[in-house]
């Protein structure tokens, strides 16, 4: 560019630099920015120089070449903003080392940063993966408290963070409360309650919850009828998990992989093989491949009833299908029960 009469500034650098690190160089746009910090550029860094690249390898993964960025930034003087704070603090809790991006938020505030919306859902999300419900209420009350008005996605981080520590009143109460400020819920927030109330063993406030999906004009998808199938099918009430299943199609929604195995599996626990035998054929007739846990779970029930000769068969299937077969200790233990319910079957487990 100089040779041509343009002498580049920090924008052009940035641009460059936002290019590589998209392009998973940070390690070269590492290089470049130390070139601009000793001078051999034309022009200086800057806090948006140091963004790029800190963001950059957090993005490859790089967790500890960008906290050394961020602290080779502060050395050099600069004064991190809350796009640095941000991007240091979110890829933190994807770590879920959440001590350390509690430690960057109270750094953050004290250096007069103020935290904004994605700042705390990340911090809430954070909370919420671990199940740290106090935690993620505490920033929820904080973020609130502050001015900030939560979206839908924080909403529904802090709605998991109580479904998933067995609070699902609680979070019926928020999913309501964001409901009449505005926050129009989508099929993530119904699939979050919903799957509070079904690990709760709720099922007349799952179903109702269920119900008034349609109310809200939110079409159920695949996900949702799975919550409710696992539910039931889970406490051995198959016949209530049946029921939802057959409604699947009616609904325009087609069962997956994750609805024939849960429905399998379960049918094969409570012994009823024929039944798990036919939900395989047609599964497989409707064109969804059968998985490592549809075939390890029919196995396992044929092993258990005596069936050996059809488990074989089950287990040449899934390896000509390059599907891991069980390993010994599986075969050992289904082998003994199977030994024990049909005494002197006279057959060996295909190993």
């Amino acid at each position: 560019m100089s040779k041509l009469g343009c002498v580049p500034d920090a924008i052009s650098y940035n641009t460059v630099l936002k290019s590589l690190c998209d392009n998973s160089s940070s390690q070269r746009a590492l290089d470049l920015l130390q070139m601009m910090t000793k001078g051999e550029g034309v022009c200086s860094p800057d806090v948006v120089t140091y963004n790029t690249v800190i963001h950059g390898f957090f993005k490859e993964g790089k967790i500890g070449k960008a906290c050394n960025l961020f602290h080779e930034m502060t050395k050099q003087g600069f004064v991190p903003n809350v796009v640095t704070y941000n991007s240091v603090i979110s890829a933190l809790c994807k770590a879920r080392a959440m001590d350390n991006a509690e430690l960057f938020l109270r750094e953050m505030v004290d250096n007069g940063v103020q935290p904004n919306k994605v700042t705390y859902t990340s911090m809430i999300h954070g909370y919420s993966t671990l199940g740290q419900w106090k935690e993620a209420t505490k920033l929820f009350r904080e973020m609130t408290s502050s001015g900030l008005i939560p979206d839908i996605v924080t909403w529904n981080s802090f709605i998991d963070s109580l479904c998933k520590h067995g609070r699902s009143k609680e979070a019926a109460e928020n999913f309501h409360s964001m409901s009449a400020k505005g926050h129009k819920p989508d099929i993530i927030s119904y699939a979050t309650l919903l799957h509070g109330y079904a690990n709760e063993g709720s099922f007349p406030d799952m179903m109702s919850f269920f119900k008034s999906m349609e109310g809200d004009g939110i079409v159920a998808n695949c996900q949702v009828f799975n919550i409710l199938i696992d539910a039931y099918a889970k406490r051995g009430m198959m016949d209530e998990a049946m029921l939802i299943f057959t409604e699947m199609p009616g609904q325009g929604v087609n069962p997956n992989v994750v609805t024939y195995s849960t429905v399998i599996a379960s049918l094969c626990r409570m012994g009823r093989l024929a039944d798990a035998m036919n939900k395989f054929s047609e599964m497989i007739g409707t064109g969804v491949q059968p998985n490592t846990v549809v075939y390890h779970s029919l196995v396992q029930g044929l092993c258990t009833h005596g069936d050996l000769v059809k488990a074989k068969e089950l287990i040449s299937e899934m390896m000509n299908k390059g599907i891991p077969r069980p390993n010994i200790a599986f075969f050992s233990s289904n082998s003994t029960q199977s030994m024990q319910r049909r005494k002197g079957y006279g057959c060996t487990p295909y190993l």
